[in-house]
């Protein structure tokens, strides 16, 4: 992780900690996170920390959120995780009936990519369980590497490697802009990998219903089995990002909104810096 300063300065990772008095003396902070590993955490953390305390924010909206961050965040490196894997099942596809030189093959599937309608045909044909299980998988093994839990098998590791290789060749990033503005405190999450279109109409359906079951005071209930949508990218990472404002007063389809193009995904959180201030929820 790390963090852009004024005069192209670039902190990393426990330099920002150790010089935070400094950096916090600006309005407006660019990091760039190459994923959400637990001393990334640690350190986006402080920096909310310190950031709420400097608009005197009350304590209480430090943990709805902190929480509704990190599951942007998470959601962004699920995001070019499981981009990885669908470009990566799509050119193997591409190149198994031997008919399709590799040079062509990769040319193809820029122009797939580059194609709304063609991209979500193809994700269709890629098979959405398949890339679900499979990121499932990279995070799940990527957790028990960093907390060391469990020895990984060499298949495991061999597996994680690949990944790894595959996803520097694509070279997806993911940033995250936080400005103190006049009356919200305003974050940008940004990452290299679109939504799908089918996607994104579940979120915003589920989203809806959500918002329908707030209105009633009853918004918890959403994480119940019979409503959440269980499908990669529609369920609770995006419910959990809504409750916080939810938990805040605040409406989230007023104050978060997610934006997708053919190569980038960006999500917009306002924080009224009033609705932070408030004793009460």
């Amino acid at each position: 992780m790390s963090l852009m300063g004024n005069e192209k300065i670039k902190y990393k990772g426990q330099e920002i900690i150790e010089n935070l008095d400094s950096i916090l003396t600006r309005d407006h902070f660019h990091f760039e996170l190459k994923g959400l590993t637990k001393s990334t955490r640690d350190v986006v953390n402080e920096v909310v920390q310190r950031i709420l305390d400097k608009i005197g924010a009350n304590p209480l909206t430090s943990f709805h959120l902190f929480s509704g961050l990190m599951e942007a965040l998470l959601n962004a490196v699920k995001g070019n995780t499981r981009f990885v894997i669908f470009k990566d099942e799509l050119l193997s596809k591409l190149q198994s009936s031997g008919q399709t030189p590799e040079q062509e093959a990769e040319e193809l599937l820029d122009t797939i990519l580059e194609t709304e309608p063609l991209r979500d045909a193809m994700q269709r044909y890629i098979v959405p369980d398949k890339i679900k299980k499979n990121v499932q998988k990279i995070l799940t093994l990527q957790d028990k590497k960093r907390t060391k839990k469990i020895n990984l098998s060499p298949q495991d590791q061999e597996f994680l490697e690949l990944v790894r290789e595959k996803s520097k060749k694509y070279n997806l990033k993911i940033s995250m802009k936080i400005e103190i503005r006049e009356t919200e405190l305003y974050i940008r999450i940004r990452n290299d990998s679109p939504i799908m279109g089918m996607d994104l109409s579940r979120i915003q359906k589920s989203r809806q219903l959500h918002a329908e079951l707030a209105k009633e005071g009853k918004s918890a209930e959403f994480f119940r089995p019979d409503f959440l949508d269980e499908k990669e990218s529609a369920g609770f990472g995006i419910a959990m990002v809504d409750e916080g404002f939810y938990n805040l007063g605040l409406d989230p389809l007023e104050c978060f909104s997610i934006q997708t193009s053919k190569h980038a995904t960006s999500v917009y959180l306002s924080y009224p810096i009033e609705a932070l201030q408030k004793m009460e929820f």
